[in-house]
């Protein structure tokens, strides 16, 4: 045994700065009980950096292992099946039909199994191609990916030697039943999770849910709930948003599925640029209640105090926002002097005097995507400040 790992760590080191060729053999390859003399063997393809595969591969139930050049002293099998890291036992095939994958950089393998479902998207200057992924080949998923208006289709091969792929569409948007080869998936633009069951024949285009989390929430933690957390809302999964939510002096963090395996800190309050994955949480350094903003687009967020409701402000408007347009503002009963559009930064980047103006439209023109501060003062010393989106 000890002497079989000294020979696999050395085959490893030299595979993995050598080119060579690479064979599977044993009996779940059909032909080994047909014609087993010499050893049937399948070669692999090399890619020169140290992968290798083979596609189309027709496999029975029985067991195989990997060899350098048919050398059948030196061979190796695996940890499990489909995938697994190289080791001493066989691998044990389950029948079917197979493309393999081996990265000798990585000393891991995997059989990926029929069908296979891609998903393509026309029509669009930003074409999208991806391959979903699956556990079980009935049901097929991919993680969030951002999508742009577009028309798209499912493709299905169900086996590697026929050459045609089923082709779907789907009647709606953004669930539904998929329609084969006669209507296209009417994709909008937005951040969505994808997931097509081959077996009922539907599809989804799902938002993923973004919460906060932390010990600013005055929320209370029990057996039922240990992580407290409040979900955001949002039409697109680009921009979510969280109205009059009461926070305390605390730390916080965004996070997607109730699931910390996507996660987002920052490391300014009350505005800043989302970090992925970071240590560090938003601190909330003042209690009150707050408007809460998270742009997954502009990968930004923003928090506006809620102040008491001053009488002058009682009948202000801005509209439309989100806005693919300019902003229009109706004072109401302000007696508005000035408006100030800063970056969630606090750059400022736009201020206008506009007394005695009750209709007031802000050009946006030059302004990209994202979320601006509108900070309103008026004639009496009064400020109130809102949150803009500029889709």
């Amino acid at each position: 045994m000890q002497k079989f790992y000294v020979s696999l760590l050395i085959l490893f080191s030299f595979l993995a700065s050598h080119s060579q060729d690479m064979f599977i053999a044993g009996s779940a390859i059909p032909s080994w009980w047909t014609n087993p003399d010499p050893i049937p063997n399948i070669s692999l393809i090399d890619n020169g950096d140290g992968t290798y595969y083979k596609l189309g591969l027709e496999l029975l139930d029985g067991n195989l292992r990997f060899y350098e050049e048919q050398d059948i002293d030196i061979n190796y099998g695996g940890t499990a099946f489909p995938s697994g890291e190289l080791a001493e036992s066989d691998i044990i095939i389950e029948e079917g039909f197979y493309d393999l994958y081996v990265d000798m950089n990585t000393n891991t393998y995997y059989f990926e199994s029929y069908p296979q479902v891609s998903f393509n998207t026309f029509n669009t200057s930003n074409p999208i191609g991806f391959k979903l992924n699956t556990t079980d080949y009935e049901v097929f998923n991919y993680p969030v990916t951002q999508f742009y208006d577009a028309l798209g289709w499912f493709s299905v091969n169900i086996h590697p030697y026929i050459m045609e792929n089923d082709i779907y569409g789907g009647d709606i948007f953004p669930s539904g039943n998929l329609i084969f080869n006669t209507q296209p998936v009417e994709v909008e633009s937005g951040f969505y999770e994808v997931t097509f069951d081959h077996e009922n024949l539907t599809f989804s285009f799902d938002i993923p849910e973004i919460s906060i989390v932390g010990s600013a929430l005055n929320e209370t933690s029990t057996d039922e709930n240990s992580t407290p957390e409040i979900a955001m809302s949002s039409s697109n999964g680009a921009i979510y948003m969280l109205s009059s939510i009461e926070l305390q002096p605390g730390e916080l963090k965004f996070r997607q599925n109730q699931s910390w395996e996507t996660n987002w800190g920052g490391s300014t309050f009350p505005t800043g640029d989302l970090d992925l994955d970071s240590a560090d949480y938003i601190v909330v350094d003042e209690a009150g209640f707050y408007d809460v903003t998270f742009d997954r687009e502009n990968s930004s967020y923003m928090f506006v105090t809620l102040s008491t409701e001053n009488i002058e402000f009682s009948d202000l408007k801005v509209y439309p926002n989100p806005s693919k347009g300019n902003w229009n503002i109706q004072t109401g009963n302000a007696d508005v002097k000035t408006l100030s559009v800063f970056t969630i930064s606090g750059k400022l980047i736009k201020e206008m005097n506009v007394s005695q103006q009750n209709e007031i439209e802000i050009n946006t023109a030059n302004l990209g995507s994202g979320m601006y501060m509108l900070k309103i003062l008026t004639n009496s010393g009064n400020t109130k400040t809102l949150k803009l989106i500029k889709q």
